[in-house]
């Protein structure tokens, strides 16, 4: 016998798709509507941001190890 398999919105964590006819997925990620969907890349695009900055501001003061 098989199981259906749930799926859970990534940003709301809904179980039940909300303004499309199915959950929207984006790479290996299920969204329940194109809301969600936005409002996780701004999220994403935003903490890359802030870790490319964060990488850029530290310099690099690391001595190469000896062979």
């Amino acid at each position: 016998m098989r199981k259906k398999a749930v799926v859970i919105c990534e940003m709301c964590g809904g179980t039940t798709p909300s303004g499309a006819a199915d959950f929207l997925v984006f790479h290996c990620l299920a969204f329940c509507s194109p809301d969600c969907l936005g409002d996780y890349r701004t999220a994403d695009d935003e903490r890359r941001a802030k870790r490319e900055s964060a990488s850029t501001e530290q310099p690099n003061n690391k001595r190469p190890r000896a062979a």
